[in-house]
């Protein structure tokens, strides 16, 4: 009787064991749901910073294109120096069209987080390397742009005025990318961190 008890009170056990393990599996599986859910929400976030950036520069470069054109057709700029910014402005925008084909797709949920990494980090070096091509262009094209906005002018005065306001242009713009470079490449570092953590 006494071990008839005994192999009921240890089968009661093994059931509320079972049945705990059971709770804490589902409670686990429940909070595994909820930080995946999370993690893909963050992701989804940081890539849409890239995604902002790669739709702003298109959108500004094709505007900046038109209105070059544009200005030297009504303003009588020299096409030759027209078509040195144009080309400068294509220059920029199939880069970037090319290193975010490069780049492709950035989902959390995908199988191969090496390869997604590896992507990541190869846009950043060409992100930096077109940024810095791009400055060092557009160093280059002031000399000549400079002299021509100077030359427009019959009043030496007006001219000087306006390459200052250009210089002042040309401070804030630097600026401004500067920020959004450093947005971009700080979205990059956190994108690979957190495909990381997965592993």
């Amino acid at each position: 009787m006494a071990m008839l008890n005994d192999n009921l009170s240890m089968h009661d056990e093994l059931r509320q064991m079972k049945s705990d393990y059971e709770y804490l599996k589902a409670d686990m599986d429940k909070q595994l749901i909820i930080n995946t859910k999370l993690m893909e929400t963050i992701l989804r976030n940081k890539v849409s910073v890239l995604d902002s950036n790669r739709k702003n520069t298109m959108i500004s470069v094709s505007a900046a294109i038109l209105v070059t054109l544009t200005a030297s057709y009504i303003r009588g700029l020299d096409m030759y120096l027209a078509g040195m910014i144009a080309a400068f402005y294509l220059f920029i925008l199939f880069g970037h069209v090319l290193i975010y084909h490069k780049l492709g797709k950035i989902e959390y949920g995908s199988d191969n987080i090496l390869s997604t990494v590896t992507r990541l980090r190869k846009f950043k070096r060409n992100y930096m390397i077109l940024n810095t091509v791009s400055w060092i262009l557009a160093a280059g094209l002031m000399c000549f742009i400079f002299p021509e906005i100077y030359n427009t002018f019959r009043i030496p005065e007006r001219g000087i005025a306006a390459i200052a306001v250009m210089c002042a242009a040309l401070l804030a713009g630097i600026c401004s990318q500067y920020f959004m470079d450093r947005k971009v490449l700080k979205t990059c570092d956190d994108i690979i961190n957190r495909l990381k953590d997965r592993t």
